[in-house]
């Protein structure tokens, strides 16, 4: 079914008003159930071109349905998320 817009538009509010370090994860899989989530430092994804940035998070969209997930750029096709957690260098 993919990501819908609006989901995407209230996930990015939520990454906004996180308190800065506090870990996205289980407020994400708690409001989101149906979106499969990770999280990682930024460094893990510097060959990738992430689909948005708010907050303290680059944002990837995955496709999670075969056993590899794969970064797409779609809502349609995105089934998760890889929230990359900016360095502060």
């Amino acid at each position: 079914m993919g990501i819908l817009p609006e989901q995407l538009e209230n996930l990015s509010a939520l990454l906004v008003a996180l308190p800065q370090g506090e870990n996205p994860v289980p407020a994400v899989r708690s409001r989101f159930p149906d979106i499969s989530v990770s999280r990682c430092p930024d460094e893990d994804m510097r060959d990738e071109i992430p689909f948005l940035r708010k907050g303290n998070y680059d944002v990837f969209l995955v496709d999670t349905s075969n056993h590899c997930w794969r970064i797409v750029d779609e809502l349609a096709t995105a089934s998760g998320v890889i929230l990359a957690e900016l360095s502060n260098e």
